[in-house]
């Protein structure tokens, strides 16, 4: 999926910037200086002493939303508990920082912040004046000693000290803006640097804007996670907790009808209720729209991309009831189309039977059969019965296209139309905006994560040279991670194609997490990206199509280097008939790890003995910059392999 839309973020409720406390701790000493002789910028060093993990990448790790339930529940009920648990990890889990978040962001109240270690840092060492940063091979990519220069206040909110590296060469690593936040006190640490002190010390404006980096020790156990965690709720919730009881019927909608469906959709798309922010919708009945004028809920205002007001944010919780018979056509350009159109909220608990969206229009673009884009949290979602959902960019079952987390979903009984042509002719097969990524759970992904689930159906591409085409999604680019996932699938081209995979069309990371971060609005923090324990049966017929894998299509040239993954532990069973010298894992997969990996797949009827195949060229990204064609011919040739 071309990314003209990737940096529109979901808007979470304000809490209070990422803080789990500011209080200032005292806790050890060495034989040169006791704790009465050092300043408290001083003693603060001696105090984070270790090695720290990014603490939102940890304690949003899934193993741990039982502890975020519990921590909430205690202060907001069993009612609210999981909706305020998301909206604390979606505040403080943001992509954006700097001037790409002011842009995004007019409103400081409706930003998120943005959490994790920034300019290539997988880890930081705090040893006394001396700090150092580990990238993800554990490798330096700086190490200063710091003297304190002076007090530091982020935005008057937040107070510390500001430390300074006399290295003359230390760029973004310049200075150090520390939190008295200490392991001790709070169970993590808060913190800037950069090579602008008044830009640090600015908290909605300037090149730092929105961005707070927050580090839990590398050795942490479950009762630091348990602290941490329920620090955090407890400050950022107690005013919720101390107002419970109070009449919440506003803030929650109740849908038992086709009508009242209708008129709630049309209200989230005209922008009369601010995209039903801070609102539960709770069907109270299942509800068959076969008589029913169409409209989805939520869209994008192509005239003003910035105009959150008309996308869906809050939360759809079908209850377990089913939505059927939905029937959506449009031959004009539109983002986002599918019973929700624009998901910046949480979609959840909901079956949908018998959808049939079809977007026919060349600028169209994220066409699913539940949602059309999502920039959210989509789980337990189930697509069944008889679907059918067409489009030319970004079509899929549960969602056309992705940035966030999809989870928990299973699609049925669908066939998935990605239309339109595409002309490679010039002998670039460069993404493209027409007949392109199409998934049976999602269309087209970038950024994010998907875990748990299972997708039957058929993708039918018609057009000429169809490019992303994958069994659960046609690409997964720039996702962390995509784990435990099964596909049964058939896809079928009518004239060639490119990338397409029996899990995925192309998928990958950069080695360079941040690298999409100003452009796109999305960082990675795994390099490979992991595919793991995934199982596929896949059906090809694909004449003349080349990037054909059994599992994955390929890698994408992107930012002067080829995407990369590591699969472990899946299998695939296939056929595939008519592709050019196609894998029977992966069609290309320059830089990436195949490991425990079975297949047993068969190319025009004969055992495919190779792994990966045999390609001539790149499969290219359209936003390569200031590159020429010329340049990207010359990458091609040193990095394509021998034929």
């Amino acid at each position: 999926m071309k990314k003209h839309f990737a940096w529109l973020m979901a808007i979470a409720m304000s809490v209070s910037v990422c803080a789990c406390g500011t209080d200032a701790g005292v806790q050890s000493s060495d034989a040169g200086q006791t704790e009465q002789t050092r300043t408290p910028a001083e003693q603060l060093l001696e105090d984070v002493r270790g090695t720290y993990d990014e603490l939102f990448t940890v304690i949003c790790d899934p193993k741990y939303d039982q502890v975020w339930l519990d921590k909430c529940e205690a202060i907001v009920g069993a009612d609210q508990a999981e909706q305020c648990a998301e909206m604390l990890k979606t505040a403080c889990t943001g992509t954006l920082y700097g001037e790409d978040a002011v842009k995004a962001y007019p409103d400081p109240e409706q930003a998120q912040f943005d959490c994790y270690f920034i300019n290539g840092v997988h880890q930081f060492v705090f040893d006394g004046t001396k700090i150092s940063g580990l990238d993800d091979s554990g490798s330096e990519v700086f190490s200063h000693e710091y003297a304190y220069v002076k007090d530091f206040s982020l935005g008057g909110m937040m107070d510390g000290w500001l430390y300074e590296t006399s290295d003359q060469d230390a760029g973004e690593f310049r200075y150090i803006a520390m939190m008295p936040d200490t392991p001790a006190t709070t169970f993590h640490i808060e913190f800037r640097y950069g090579s602008d002190a008044d830009a640090l010390a600015k908290y909605s404006e300037g090149d730092y804007a929105y961005w707070l980096a927050a580090g839990i020790r590398a050795d942490y156990d479950d009762q630091m996670i348990d602290n941490v965690i329920g620090l955090f709720a407890e400050e950022n919730l107690a005013d919720m907790g101390e107002s419970e009881g109070a009449d919440t019927e506003s803030e929650t909608v109740e849908i038992g009808t086709a009508e009242e469906l209708v008129a709630f959709a049309k209200s989230v798309t005209d922008g009369s209720i601010g995209g039903a922010a801070g609102k539960t919708v709770l069907l109270t009945a299942d509800i068959d729209c076969s008589d029913v004028e169409w409209t989805p809920i939520g869209t994008m205002n192509l005239d003003d991309m910035s105009d959150y007001t008309c996308m869906f944010q809050g939360v759809f919780d079908g209850q377990g009831h089913t939505i059927s018979n939905v029937t959506f056509d449009a031959d004009y350009p539109i983002c986002g189309a599918g019973i929700i159109g624009m998901n910046l909220g949480e979609v959840k608990n909901l079956t949908a039977k018998n959808i049939q969206i079809h977007c026919k229009d060349t600028y169209s673009m994220a066409i699913g059969g539940v949602v059309g884009y999502n920039m959210g949290e989509i789980h337990d979602v189930t697509l069944t019965g008889e679907n059918e959902i067409a489009g030319v960019n970004a079509t899929g079952g549960i969602t056309g296209g992705s940035t966030k987390h999809v989870y928990n979903c299973t699609v049925d009984g669908t066939t998935i139309r990605v239309l339109g042509d595409n002309d490679f002719s010039d002998g670039r097969i460069v993404q493209c905006d027409v007949a392109e990524c199409g998934g049976l759970i999602i269309g087209g992904s970038f950024g994010g994560t998907m875990e748990n689930c299972k997708a039957k159906g058929k993708i039918i591409a018609e057009g000429n040279e169809p490019v992303g085409l994958g069994g659960i999604a046609g690409c997964l680019e720039m996702m962390d991670s995509v784990t435990d996932c099964t596909a049964d699938v058939e896809i079928v081209t009518a004239k060639g194609g490119h990338a397409i995979g029996g899990l995925c069309g192309y998928s990958g990371t950069h080695s360079v997490g941040d690298i999409a971060l100003a452009a796109e609005g999305v960082e990675t923090h795994e390099y490979p990206g992991i595919i793991k324990n995934c199982n596929v049966t896949v059906k090809m017929t694909v004449p003349g199509a080349t990037h054909v894998g059994g599992l994955i299509g390929t890698g994408l040239y992107y930012y002067g280097e080829e995407t990369a993954f590591k699969v472990i532990d899946c299998t695939v069973n296939g056929e595939i008939t008519g592709a050019v010298t196609p894998g029977a894992v992966a069609g290309r997969a320059e830089h990436s790890v195949i490991e425990s990996c079975t297949a047993d797949v068969t190319l025009d009827g004969a055992a495919l003995t190779d792994q990966i195949g045999k390609t001539t060229q790149m499969y290219e990204s359209s936003d390569q910059g200031e590159e020429t064609e010329e340049e990207a011919e010359e990458a091609a040739e040193t990095e394509r392999p021998a034929a």
